[in-house]
């Protein structure tokens, strides 16, 4: 027995180092990197052989969010007859074979959007003619197989990127004032940092990362505790020539995903969060890719926060 656990240890000191620096894996829907910028394809991050084409669309898709664990895929793309601004879409991976246009040229530019677990729609505009104000949208689930879905305005006001929590009951989002985390019941508004920009939550909705250095060339992702006592950790990424593009968690939660762009092509980091050395992903494709989400999650469940943790650190917060 002595001998068993002996052997036991010698194991696992080689295979849990291995463990913990693995690469993020799972399925991702993106815009293909070259040629077909009309299409989306499917793939897995750890068998690339396996992508295929999942749907071509009339217009570049230049927003895209996957409803995690679920069938629904929405894109933002052009207006068909307008210079300027674009639509919402909306694909189903089990219904037809063809995007459905939500929006309708009723608005101008539409900055980001993301789909809740449940299938709630939420996206950002900015109004640059007579069309709806500036602010953030919502689409409820009911709507989306209407002709014309209702639009509800959540929150007037400049956002841009703007991301569901896991238990769908708030958003994430940026503006040029920082990072807050509006609640869809409360109408409660809670500003997280007073700078950064692209802020995401953890798949268990315990922290928000986001990030610093707007304008640079090297870039810092702040990553805070949402749920629990305040923390705060910074990773340092690579440097990037023209800006920083995109930042995900990966499925698992162990990563956070950062696309920069350099040599003429995008590169995504997988950057662990409790430190090791930046893993390089989607590095099978030709000049790289810039736009992807997942479509899987590890986690079954949203742990609920607590309104006065929660409180507390939006409020410690606002010094920033």
């Amino acid at each position: 027995m002595r001998h068993f656990f002996k052997c036991l240890c010698f194991c696992l000191t080689f295979l849990l180092p291995v463990a913990a620096h693995a690469k993020p894996t799972g399925e991702i829907i993106f815009r293909p990197p070259v040629n077909e910028f009309n299409e989306l394809w499917i793939s897995n991050v750890e068998r690339p052989r396996n992508t295929r084409p999942l749907l071509k669309l009339e217009n570049t898709p230049q927003a895209l969010a996957v409803q995690p664990n679920g069938n629904l895929v929405v894109t933002t793309a052009n207006h068909d007859q307008r210079p300027f601004g674009n639509d919402v879409y909306l694909f189903d991976r089990e219904g037809a074979a063809k995007e459905r246009n939500l929006t309708r040229q009723q608005f101008s530019l539409i900055w980001g959007l993301d789909i809740s677990q449940n299938g709630d729609v939420v996206f950002t505009h900015e109004r640059t003619g007579p069309v709806p104000t500036t602010g953030i949208y919502l689409i409820p689930k009911h709507e989306l197989r209407k002709a014309r879905p209702k639009i509800h305005l959540l929150k007037e006001g400049e956002a841009y990127t703007v991301e569901w929590s896991p238990n769908g009951k708030q958003i994430v989002y940026g503006t040029s004032d920082g990072v807050f985390v509006f609640n869809i019941l409360t109408q409660e508004v809670l500003q997280i940092s007073g700078d950064g920009f692209n802020p995401v939550f953890s798949p268990d909705g315990r922290h928000i990362a986001f990030v610093r250095g707007r304008w640079a060339n090297a870039y810092k992702i702040s990553i805070v505790s949402f749920i629990g006592p305040p923390n705060l950790k910074t990773i340092e990424t690579q440097e990037a020539e023209q800006g920083f593009l995109r930042l995900k968690w990966s499925p698992d939660g162990q990563y956070v995903v950062y696309t920069i762009q350099w040599d003429e092509a995008y590169h995504n980091f997988a950057a662990p969060i409790n430190g090791g050395p930046h893993e390089e992903i989607l590095n099978k494709y030709e000049e790289g890719v810039w736009l992807f989400d997942w479509t899987r999650t590890t986690v079954t469940y949203a742990v609920e926060p607590e309104n006065k943790l929660t409180t507390l650190w939006g409020k410690l917060k606002q010094q920033d």
